[in-house]
């Protein structure tokens, strides 16, 4: 039988969930940002990618640190 992790499942759930309601809007200003730079697609591409990548990493982070402090 699998042994779940109550607190750890919570986190994930939650640091998923906040990355989800996040991604829509950015996604839509980097998407009409670049339209108006006129970038290229594989431009683009490489501008959400970082930047979803550093929000993921504050993100991440912000969320394992209230996790943490919670106990």
């Amino acid at each position: 039988m699998i042994n779940i992790d109550k607190k750890s499942m919570e986190e994930a759930l939650n640091d998923v969930g906040i990355g989800l309601l996040m991604s829509f809007p950015i996604s839509y200003g980097l998407l009409n940002l670049c339209r108006y730079l006129e970038v290229s697609l594989v431009g683009t591409s490489m501008i959400q990618v970082a930047v979803f990548t550093c929000i993921a990493i504050v993100r991440k982070y912000l969320v394992r640190v209230y996790y943490k402090e919670r106990g």
